[in-house]
């Protein structure tokens, strides 16, 4: 007979190779967590619906609040959007917000906000998770440049017929792209400047011109005081015509030194080419400035008529003097804080330069008395520094001029625009176009009437550089 120890010794050893019952256990004691971590989830999918709800209502508070065209507090906007978006109901009822840094100036706004809110736990208090809170945080900012536009556009004879048609529906157009909004009105003067052989100055032409009180004034000169060969004298000229609106300058104007007043010579009533087209501009098509109103601006492009002579430079000079904070306060219109230094942050300066022909210089009539189209010697009424000049007039002399505005313009960093309006290429005017402008992107050469086209685009790359933020 067997010892029995052995045989207990045996199935004892036998109980401890049969593992299969573990299997069992484990599944049991890993079961409670699996369970915790599966119906936990459940709380995990309401911390992070919370969390999306509370991020975009503060996403919209603070989109509100900073909005240029909101006038109302920035806190009394945040807990409007607060309250219509988030119900006085748990875990509302938690809501902790707190407002970071905030800017609210006349150009730009920044809001900066931070909440919490407290999610009390379901199935997650079994692991000693009571509550979580849910962060969100949002920033907004809206900053809208102040924006300063000259636009000198060309009314010469040659712009008669079809030209100055699609001109005046591209010119209008560009004034109700760029005053589009209420919001862009409140930042945007636009500066209206036609010319012909000249510029008709409007108002400023009783700041400018010598007038009867001006000491040494040469009043109806006669034709040896006024026209000498190929000598001009540079005197103190005025007129008894009915047009008024026009003045000769100096050299030293194309340095933007200030003009003194009651200093410059009146130009009189006369014709250089056409009969009907005077060389000073009508009384309608004096410029317009600092104006965001767009009846006003539209009015002078539809009664704007075609004037004699392409004095390009004359427009140029006074597209550069109106955007010169050495003029704040005299423009008139509708800002009387403008124009800007050209150093100001917060201000973008603009010029758009349109013609479709060659510079001409600037002349002065034979006989200022006699009526009709009056032919004229080729006398030059820009001198240069000193009584009388000497040298018979020249296109290059303008030429000159219009280059030393648009150096002026760059090295201000004003964002010129320039259009060659049926020209031809490589043409004089292609070039200096080319010249003028801030950069090649910047010129627009338009070979049939689509000149609306490059209106627009100006339009739109300015209005890209309005809002950032």
């Amino acid at each position: 007979m067997r010892s029995l120890f052995p045989i207990l010794a045996s199935r004892f050893s036998s109980l401890g190779a049969d593992r299969s019952g573990n299997v069992a256990i484990l599944t049991a004691l890993a079961f409670v967590p699996l369970m915790l971590i599966t119906i936990g989830s459940l709380d995990v999918v309401r911390m992070t619906t919370a969390q999306a709800k509370l991020q975009s209502t503060l996403d919209s508070a603070t989109l509100a609040a900073a909005s240029l065209s909101n006038t109302a507090d920035i806190e009394d906007t945040v807990d409007e959007y607060i309250q219509a978006n988030l119900p006085d109901t748990a875990p509302w009822t938690t809501l902790k917000l707190t407002m970071g840094d905030v800017t609210d100036s006349l150009n730009a706004k920044s809001v900066e906000i931070t909440a919490t809110v407290d999610i009390e736990m379901t199935i997650l208090k079994l692991a000693g998770i009571d509550k979580t809170s849910v962060l969100a945080s949002s920033v907004a900012q809206q900053a809208a440049q102040n924006i300063e536009v000259s636009v000198v556009l060309d009314i010469s004879s040659s712009m008669g017929g079809s030209k100055i048609t699609s001109l005046r529906e591209a010119a209008k157009g560009f004034i109700d792209t760029m005053l589009k909004e209420d919001e862009d009105k409140e930042y945007t003067s636009l500066s209206i400047i036609p010319f012909g052989g000249t510029v008709n100055i409007g108002d400023f032409y009783d700041t400018y011109a010598v007038n009867s009180s001006t000491p040494g004034v040469i009043d109806s000169p006669s034709s040896a005081n006024y026209y000498v060969n190929k000598n001009v004298p540079y005197g103190k000229f005025m007129f008894s015509t009915e047009r008024e609106g026009c003045i000769e300058y100096t050299d030293d104007d194309f340095d933007m030194a200030a003009i003194p007043a009651n200093s410059r010579p009146q130009v009189p009533d006369f014709t250089k080419w056409v009969a009907t087209n005077p060389w000073c501009p009508s009384e309608d098509s004096a410029m317009v400035l600092n104006s965001n109103n767009t009846t006003d601006l539209k009015a002078l492009i539809d009664d704007m008529d075609l004037s004699d002579g392409t004095g390009m430079d004359i427009g140029a000079l006074w597209g550069a003097k109106v955007l010169s904070g050495s003029m704040r306060g005299q423009l008139g219109g509708d800002f009387s804080d403008r124009p800007a230094d050209f150093n100001d942050e917060d201000t973008l300066k603009v010029a758009v330069i349109m013609t479709d022909g060659a510079i001409t210089a600037q002349f002065r009539p034979r006989d200022y008395t006699t009526t009709g189209k009056i032919k004229n010697k080729t006398q030059q009424t820009i001198v240069s520094k000193g009584n009388i000049n000497t040298a018979s007039t020249k296109a290059d002399d303008a030429v000159a001029y219009f280059k030393r505005v648009c150096e002026y313009l760059n090295d201000n960093n004003v964002q010129v625009y320039t259009i060659g309006f049926q020209i031809n290429s490589g043409s004089l005017p292609d070039q200096l176009l080319k010249y003028c402008a801030s950069s090649l992107s910047n010129y627009y050469f338009v070979e049939g009437l689509n000149i609306e086209d490059a209106f627009n685009a100006i339009a739109s790359a300015v209005n890209n550089l309005r809002v950032s933020g």
